[in-house]
């Protein structure tokens, strides 16, 4: 039960960091690209929006990588096919009863 509460907590916090780098980042985009001069061009180009949004790309790899790590607590060798041989093998010799 302690590697499933483990894979919860860490996944949950891979996927919120995740979730919320790519929309601060793309609030920020969104309003970068709404800047205008007086004259009506754009303040800021599409790279210099693009270049603003890399830390933010940081932290989605560090969600992504928190997202994947969890799942690997719950992907562990022990539960792995072997361990599901076992219990088909067990299941094998003590049939389960057919309830009514």
């Amino acid at each position: 039960m302690r590697l499933v509460e483990m894979h919860f907590w860490v996944a949950t916090i891979g996927v919120v960091l995740y979730i919320a780098a790519m929309w601060m980042a793309g609030v920020m985009q969104g309003l970068m690209w709404r800047a205008t001069n007086p004259d009506g061009t754009l303040t800021y180009t599409f790279v210099e929006a693009l270049k603003q949004t890399y830390p933010f790309y940081y932290v989605r790899l560090t969600g992504g990588l928190l997202y994947l790590s969890g799942i690997r607590t719950v992907a562990s060798p022990s539960r792995g096919p072997r361990a599901a041989r076992r219990g088909a093998a067990r299941w094998r010799r003590h049939p389960p009863r057919a309830s009514r």
